[in-house]
């Protein structure tokens, strides 16, 4: 395996992991969200993390699969999940201060 893609599967793994495990989190508050007030005012947030790490996982996924299968769209799509990983970093910056 080349190094590319073991970096692409360690971020496609990293990601699906913290996706599942915010997923989670993000199904209790939406249980939850009308007995506590503070459970809404952090929704906002916990559902910008959600989804931040569901597309990072799409993004690395995609990258893995046109690695794998030695694509034409593999390098502009590796461009896209380092950008991706960049502005996702960006947003959770910004929503955690």
């Amino acid at each position: 395996m080349k190094g590319i893609q073991i970096f692409n599967a360690v971020a496609m793994a990293t990601a699906a992991s913290f996706a599942a495990t915010i997923g989670v989190v993000t199904l209790l508050y939406a249980v939850y969200l009308d007995a506590e007030p503070r459970l809404r005012e952090d929704w906002p947030l916990v559902l910008t993390t959600f989804l931040v790490f569901c597309v990072l996982l799409l993004l690395s996924a995609l990258t893995f699969y046109a690695h794998r299968r030695e694509k034409t769209w593999r390098w502009p799509m590796e461009a896209v999940l380092f950008l991706g990983i960049a502005a996702g970093g960006g947003i959770l910056y910004r929503a955690l201060l």
